[in-house]
């Protein structure tokens, strides 16, 4: 009997110990996900649904194309649902979800009971949307439906044209414009062209303010204001004009303005933004007192624009030109004219003709000898009434500066100026403000009494040679009052060797003149003897020692 009783003691333990142990190695599963059933079923996505469990962490789903052997998988579902894309239509697909209890991949149920659906097949729109209404309009970009655009309408650009004035033969501001509303096709080139008149060119230089414009893009999201500035001269009836941000300084566009056989034509493109309808636009251009009215009759201006679809809107606009006879001053019958410098004169102006652009300019060396350094002196004056100048060329066709020696804020000449006819006069100090290089430095001419600078000078050996560039300050107007200066440069001019050495000082004034005058000197080498004797006769002996002459000394033997 104790045998038993310890015996079913033993089996009870190891029972319970058995039993004990497989508890606690083995956790829970997760419960199968059921119910699982497809909704919102297209061409080409499904959704996947299961009950809900609150013990679930994360499921897993599987499909394939029934007969296809390849699982697709989703993981990490969550909720009671999961959409699947990229599906093909019109086939059957089976699926099966997995529970996971927890952020990691096990513990886990088993696969559920497979479902089975059938993709449709509706006929899909150029959106990709089964039975969808997008559709491909005049532009040939999709719209409507779900793509959330609306068709482009007529190509209808609003355009106009003015001129500030139509008295025959008269400069006058012309303006252009055009606008577009939303969802028109995009501009991508605009052409104005007139049937007479012309621009008038004459004096325009690089960077010249020739008007303004005003720029609305985006329906008014973005608005610019900017400056007309000459970009390039092409040639004397051709310019291009940039037009620049007044606020960052960037330049947004560029257009052609000429003077053709019959009138003037201007030619602009628009930059690609890589669709072709706007969301509303509007340019307005100003080119200030450039053109040139015809003389009487009617003017007639036309508009081509080209949208980007090939689109093209054809405008013209007629102008009647009458003459008055009104001098440049404003005057009926007045005697005012404009003389050579584009300037009105005579009649009530109180203003005298200009003259001839006729510059005196003369060039000292403090010698000629040569391989030396000299002092340079270049003077320069103008009668009153002459047209301003504007840019100064001085070059040589031998010798060079000495930069290398130069260091900044070295004071290397000076320069006495006078202007207003002689009400102004001026002392200054040309003080090396800049070295570029061995060959090209930037002096300032600082005035002596107040330390303000008045204007810089570049420097450069040109090889063979020197040049020195300046610019004259902009006072206002293009005719002098008379004014001289003389700029000297102190001891920093290398003399050539024996020779012709000849200056050539190139003057343009504001008028757009330009006068040319050459200064040659001869430059002679001294017959010094190793002594330093002009024309004396010692020489260097076998001992590389000087003698003869008035050395004293007797050659070695």
């Amino acid at each position: 009997m104790e045998r038993k009783f310890t015996r079913l003691f033993v089996t009870i333990l190891l029972t319970g110990f058995f039993v004990i142990g497989t508890t606690s190695s083995i956790a829970q599963n997760c419960d199968i996900p059921s119910n699982v059933f497809t909704t919102n079923i297209s061409n080409f996505s499904a959704t996947l649904n299961w009950d809900a469990d609150a013990n679930v962490d994360h499921y897993r789903v599987r499909y394939r194309e029934v007969g296809s052997s390849i699982w697709s998988f989703e993981h990490n579902a969550t909720g009671t649902s999961e959409d699947i894309a990229s599906l093909n239509a019109n086939m059957t697909y089976t699926w099966q979800a997995k529970a996971f209890c927890s952020a990691g991949n096990s513990p886990n149920s088993s696969w559920s009971v497979l479902d089975t659906f059938i993709t449709t097949n509706y006929p899909v729109d150029c959106n990709n949307t089964p039975n969808g209404t997008a559709y491909i309009d005049s532009c040939i970009n999709c719209v409507e439906g779900t793509t959330g655009k609306l068709p482009c309408i007529d190509f209808t650009p609003n355009v106009n044209m003015s001129l500030s004035n139509l008295d025959c033969n008269s400069p006058s501001d012309f303006s252009f414009s055009f606008s577009q509303d939303a969802n028109e096709p995009d501009v991508s080139s605009a052409v104005f062209s007139s049937d007479s008149g012309h621009f008038d060119f004459l004096g325009l230089n690089l960077n010249d303010t020739v008007g303004s414009s005003i720029n609305m893009a985006g329906s008014g999201l973005l608005n610019t204001t900017t400056t007309l500035l000459v970009d390039f001269i092409i040639n004397s009836d051709k310019i291009s004009i940039k037009s620049v941000d007044n606020i960052t300084s960037q330049i947004l566009s560029s257009f052609t303005i000429e003077n053709t056989s019959v009138g003037i034509l201007i030619i602009a493109t628009s930059l690609p933004d890589n669709n072709n309808v706007t969301s509303g636009n509007s340019q307005s251009f100003i080119l200030s007192g450039l053109f040139v009215n015809s003389g009487a009759g009617v003017l007639a201006f036309t508009s081509t624009i080209t949208s980007e679809i090939g689109d093209v809107d054809v405008q013209t606009f007629p102008f009647t030109i009458a003459c008055l006879n009104i001098d440049c001053n404003g005057d009926v019958n007045g005697s005012a004219f404009t003389d050579s410098c584009g300037n009105c004169v005579g009649g009530n102006t109180g203003n005298v003709a200009c003259i001839s652009f006729s510059p005196t300019v003369g060039v000292i060396l403090s010698n000629t000898d040569c391989d030396s350094l000299t002092d340079l002196t270049i003077n320069v004056s103008q009668d009153p009434n002459e047209p301003d100048m504007s840019t100064a060329l001085f070059n040589s066709d031998g010798g060079s500066f000495a930069i290398s020696t130069l260091s900044v804020g070295d004071t290397v000449g000076s320069a006495v100026m006078s202007a207003n006819g002689g009400a102004l006069n001026f002392n200054t100090n040309l003080i090396v403000s800049s070295i570029i290089s061995s060959n090209q430095a930037i002096l300032q001419s600082i005035n002596s009494s107040n330390g303000l600078s008045l204007g810089t000078f570049t420097i450069s050996n040109s090889n063979p040679g020197i040049s020195i560039i300046s610019q004259s300050v902009p006072d206002g107007n293009n005719v002098t009052a008379g004014n001289s200066s003389s700029v000297t440069f102190n001891n920093i001019l290398i003399n050539p060797g024996a020779g012709v050495l000849t200056f050539t000082s190139t003057i343009n004034s504001e008028t757009g003149d330009v006068d040319v005058q050459t200064f040659p000197f001869t430059i002679a080498c001294l017959n010094v003897d190793c002594n330093g004797d002009v024309n004396g006769t010692a020489w260097t002996d076998s001992c590389g020692n000087c003698v003869g002459g008035n050395t004293g000394n007797v050659a070695c033997i």
